[in-house]
């Protein structure tokens, strides 16, 4: 097999020597790109997914998907040159015979025959059961007859997968569909004409008219007639993986270009940061499905949220570029007008988002029924982990979840719980185990904390703010690390960590904290600050500073956060902690939250995925119609790209990335528990259901650490490499 590494390098050089330089002119002149179609050839890319015994590369699906990223990067066009091509090819490779993939699967990785799919018809696009092209046996032949539609290489190729009624009784009518390898040269093919498009231009989309065109019996795929529906709908997760990475091509273009208009800008806009945290989490979702199409998993519904995500992301990064670079992004000299033009496309291909919301939404009910953590699989986790996950959800759904309305409200219960979980070695999971901790890495106490969140987001809080407080201790003094770990590790004690820096006063004889910030108490024995000029982290015990009347909250009741009084507090210089400390507590802070965020929205979208298949409305589950299909898929969707973005920023110890990732999940989280409680109706509303505390608790996220709005601006400053 061809080294990924090397082959994506490869396209992505030729992208930026050969395809950017000369893009624009293929498109503006709707012109097919013939040298660099022969350059993708040279390449090997017509036989990216086709094994290396029939003379392909031999790809995985996931680095198929950065090759069509690369390509996309550039010129989308080219992408749709190979993208159908392959999916000919695999339906060969896939279904049909020994002797069909001896002869065809050279010729097809070799792009000497040029492949194609011939599905859509005037009158049938999503619902591709409503073909009416017909193909009736005749002898060692079968005679077609029929109009496609929107056929990719209708021109230029010469080899079509082709999917036309063989049984017109057959019932259901999928059953009498039946699948040909049509290769041009006989007559009663004809190229009714050159469609023209928006944008995807250069490649060759065409309307093909079959008059009793003779295709021999042999190209039957498979050898038996029937199975053609089947066989065209397994490519299907293939094909949107494609779309989806094509979507993920278009919207990093998108988003460089428009990061170059506002380089070095002192303020650059903060969507720059909503444009670089929709790109990373399309990205994202995109290389979970291909993984599992790699390791041959059951991908249809991640697929499908891939494509709509990244899809729907492209187009809007691809309106907000348009809107950073001002008029002159306006203008036919410029890439990101073709951008806007070209990102529709994959919101239509492969099937309309609105479809695929529909089909995501029954996937969903049909996978998880009523069954509770839905796309919360930790299959890929390492066996450790994922005993570590089981252990906190059950001790979540059997301690925490039944209780946790009456954690909201009660301060030393929910105090009390909270340490319990020393028991478990949360509390000391970010703790090195020479201190008595378990010493875990950041993204594998992501995961914790989301269990924990989705049972109570007071208890997902309070541990979140236990353990970032617990990191900066990194950096302190040995003394302090030995009094504090240990005993924080086994929840003898808790800590939080100060939603805001705090101002640090440095003089002769040590040093002196001054202002005042709100805090949670509940159960809490030690504060660490951090300074606002971001460099020390601060121990501060309880017992140092006066604290106000507890302050009534939105959400997270239970927190009993009070003002605290720190004006004139002296810190021992031996309890400053350097830099080190006041990072680690910031990104443990950030990621904690993110955690926590997705966890409230799980637990929102389970209860209203639930609720959906119990409550009948007209006859039916409410799961049923339409609308709710539609919110469901949205919903779903929205949690796994936070859920990605946040994992992916734990292993990522650059601030930009925790930003991007508790921006997104917050805001994903009100998002989701508003229609979870739209799923609900009146009952969502009242306090007998636990969708109003999702509600209020998911309100109370976006404001911490200083807030999005900030986090926005810091974010696209550092995107952009904003001068000071």
């Amino acid at each position: 097999m061809t080294s990924a590494t090397s082959i994506v390098a490869a396209v992505r050089a030729f992208v930026d020597t050969e395809v950017r330089p000369v893009a624009a002119d293929f498109e503006h002149a709707d012109a097919y790109p013939h040298g660099l179609v022969a350059r993708m050839r040279e390449l090997g890319l017509f036989g990216a997914l086709v094994p290396t015994a029939y003379g392909g590369l031999g790809l995985e699906v996931s680095t198929y998907a950065r090759v069509v990223e690369e390509l996309c990067r550039g010129f989308m066009s080219l992408a749709g040159v190979i993208n159908s091509h392959t999916m000919a090819a695999l339906i060969v490779l896939h279904h049909g015979t020994d002797s069909q993939k001896q002869r065809l699967l050279p010729r097809f990785a070799r792009g000497e025959a040029r492949g194609g799919l011939c599905l859509t018809e005037p009158h049938a696009g999503s619902d591709v059961q409503a073909i009416r092209t017909a193909a009736r046996r005749a002898g060692d032949d079968y005679v077609i007859t029929g109009t496609k539609m929107f056929v990719t290489n209708g021109r230029e190729g010469n080899t079509f997968a082709l999917l036309a009624v063989t049984d017109p009784d057959a019932r259901p009518r999928h059953r009498g569909m039946s699948c040909f390898v049509v290769e041009k040269g006989a007559p009663g093919l004809t190229v009714v004409k050159s469609i023209g498009k928006l944008g995807y231009k250069g490649v060759d989309t065409a309307e093909l008219l079959f008059e009793d065109f003779r295709c021999p019996a042999v190209n039957l795929v498979g050898g038996v007639e029937g199975r053609g529906f089947a066989q065209i709908m397994s490519g299907l997760e293939t094909g949107r993986i494609n779309i989806a990475a094509r979507a993920v091509g278009v919207a990093q273009a998108a988003y460089e270009d428009a990061r170059a208009a506002v380089a070095g800008a002192a303020a650059p806009p903060p969507a720059l940061a909503d444009m670089a945290a929709g790109v990373g989490a399309a990205r994202l979702l995109t290389y979970w499905a291909a993984g599992m199409k790699d390791r041959r998993e059951r991908c249809d519904l991640e697929a499908g949220m891939a494509k709509l995500y990244a899809s729907e992301t492209a187009h809007a990064v691809a309106t907000t570029a348009l809107r950073v670079a001002g008029p002159r992004g306006l203008r036919t000299v410029a890439r990101l007008e073709r951008y806007y033009r070209d990102t529709p496309l994959m919101i239509i291909g492969e099937g309309t988002n609105e479809i695929q919301r529909t089909i995501i939404a029954r996937n969903l009910v049909d996978r998880y029924g009523e069954r509770l953590g839905a796309l919360t699989s930790r299959e890929a986790e390492t066996d450790a982990t994922r005993e570590m996950v089981l252990a906190v959800r059950l001790f979540a759904d059997k301690e925490i979840a039944p209780l946790a309305g009456e954690l909201d409200s009660d301060a030393e219960r929910l105090a009390a719980m909270v340490k319990s979980l020393g028991d478990l070695g949360v509390l000391g999971a970010l703790t090195p185990a020479d201190a008595g901790g378990l010493g875990l890495d950041t993204r594998t106490v992501a995961l914790l904390i989301e269990e924990l969140a989705r049972a109570s987001g007071a208890v997902g809080a309070l541990v979140a703010g236990h353990l970032a407080a617990t990191a900066a201790l990194a950096a302190a003094t040995p003394s302090e690390r030995r009094r504090w770990l240990p005993v924080l590790a086994r929840g003898e004690r808790l800590a939080a960590l100060l939603d805001e820096p705090v101002a640090l006063v440095v003089e002769a004889n040590g040093h002196r904290l001054a202002g005042r910030t709100t805090a949670p108490t509940a159960g809490i024995d030690l504060f660490v600050a951090t300074e606002r000029a971001g460099d020390r982290a601060m121990l501060i015990e309880r017992t140092m500073v006066g604290t106000g009347e507890v302050a009534g909250t939105l959400g997270l009741r239970g927190l009993a956060p009070r003002e605290l009084d720190l004006e004139g507090v002296r810190v021992d210089g031996t309890a400053v902690g350097g830099a080190p400390g006041a990072e680690h507590a910031r990104h443990a802070a950030l990621i904690g939250i993110a955690a926590v965020a997705v966890g409230i929205a799980q637990a929102a979208f389970e209860a209203a995925l639930r609720y959906s298949q119990q409550r009948s409305t007209f006859g039916q589950p409410i799961a049923q119609h339409q609308a709710v299909q539609l919110k469901l898929a949205d919903m779903a969707t929205g949690i796994a790209a936070a859920r990605l973005l946040t994992y992916d920023a734990a292993a990522d110890p650059d601030g930009v990335a925790a930003l991007l990732a508790k921006i997104v999940a917050t805001e994903t989280a009100c998002a989701v528990t508003l229609e979870s409680m739209r799923v609900h109706g009146g009952y969502g509303y009242t306090t007998e259901f636990p969708v109003e505390r999702y509600y209020r608790d998911a309100a109370q996220l976006p404001s911490t650490l200083g807030g999005n709005d900030a986090a926005r601006v810091a974010a696209a400053r550092r995107l952009a490499g904003a001068v000071a």
